[in-house]
């Protein structure tokens, strides 16, 4: 039932009707009733900022299994966005906002979409191409990986003599030396060091970092950069959003100037619910700030790693490259190496 209801689910285009699929409805529809259903009172408020981190974890781990190449949570990102702007500029009382302030809202708002846009477009720079190289015979590859210990519930890159991750590579081999190269079990071909498999993308991500569902790609070499700049403007825009919005419909107090500016934190948010469209700004702040603490969470991980000098996935599978300084590791991760 669920599938004929998908099919006939469509709509008028040129050419010919488009189909709609239930991933690309849900992200906007469910969002926009967690949000009206929270500005409702007090108890609903609390209810929904409860639930909602849950749901979107049972999501996550359901549609990962279901359907991995889900569109869901990108669309769920681009669709917080816009609704946080529309917010910001149909609904917060624009008498109390500042000019600079709405600019500098917008401004960090598209350096946000600029950048993830970017590392989303990027991506496929990371995939490493397919083919053998030296004239590598597949046959043997095959043979020497079905040897190998298989990990189905993981994304892996199998190491079919000696693994070797350090920065300075080593295992680049003649075809003569075959046994100092690394091979992937699924692709059935040889990969540059730190390589590893991706299961969603269906190929080999040169230092892969994670499979990004909100982006709906891997994260690795090719766009890393990008997406820690992305993260990094998101999170300063999402503050931002959070106090100019509070600030304008709570009772603010001044706490200190910079450069003639005065910066205000709300004090008294005790009668937002008496009128829906200023309980709407304050759910909208409160879904910012709880985006904006998920991703510092996650920008505090990428920190941590970046200085380390390893990734994400070497990380959780305890396969560490030779230590370098800190400061050594972020400037190999500066300049894209």
């Amino acid at each position: 039932m669920l599938l004929t209801f998908q099919d006939r689910l469509r709509i008028p285009w040129r050419g010919g009707a488009k189909q709609i699929t239930l991933d690309n409805v849900l992200p906007i529809v469910t969002l926009l009733s967690l949000q009206l259903l929270a500005a409702i009172n007090f108890y609903c408020c609390l209810f929904v900022f409860a639930v909602m981190p849950l749901l979107l974890l049972y999501l996550k781990r359901f549609l990962g299994r279901v359907l991995p190449k889900t569109k869901f949570f990108a669309l769920w990102l681009f669709w917080s966005g816009l609704y946080l702007i529309t917010l910001f500029e149909v609904m917060v009382p624009l008498l109390e906002i500042l000019p600079q302030e709405n600019v500098a809202f917008v401004v960090l708002m598209s350096l946000s979409f600029l950048c993830l846009f970017k590392a989303k477009r990027r991506a496929v720079l990371g995939h490493v191409a397919p083919g053998f190289k030296d004239g590598a015979n597949e046959r043997d590859i095959a043979g020497a990986v079905d040897n190998c210990k298989n990990g189905s519930e993981s994304q892996t890159a199998v190491l079919i003599s000696d693994r070797d991750d350090s920065d300075d590579g080593g295992s680049g081999g003649s075809h003569g030396n075959e046994g100092n190269r690394l091979a992937c079990q699924l692709c059935r071909k040889y990969v540059p060091p730190r390589t590893y498999h991706c299961k969603v993308c269906s190929s080999c991500i040169l230092k892969q970092d994670h499979h990004n569902v909100w982006l709906n790609c891997c994260i690795g070499k090719a766009n890393h950069r990008l997406y820690v700049a992305g993260c990094l403007f998101t999170l300063l825009t999402l503050l931002l959003f959070a106090n100019l919005a509070l600030t304008a419909v709570c009772h603010p107090v001044p706490i200190f100037t910079v450069y003639g500016v005065i910066v205000m934190m709300p004090d008294d948010c005790t009668d937002i619910f008496f009128q829906y469209d200023i309980a709407l700004c304050f759910t909208g702040s409160v879904y910012a700030l709880l985006m904006a603490l998920f991703i510092a969470i996650s920008l505090l991980k990428q920190l941590c790693f970046i200085s380390c000098g390893i990734t994400y996935t070497e990380w959780r599978r305890g396969e560490h490259v030779k230590r370098r300084n800190c400061l050594w590791n972020w400037k190999t991760f500066c300049l894209g190496q």
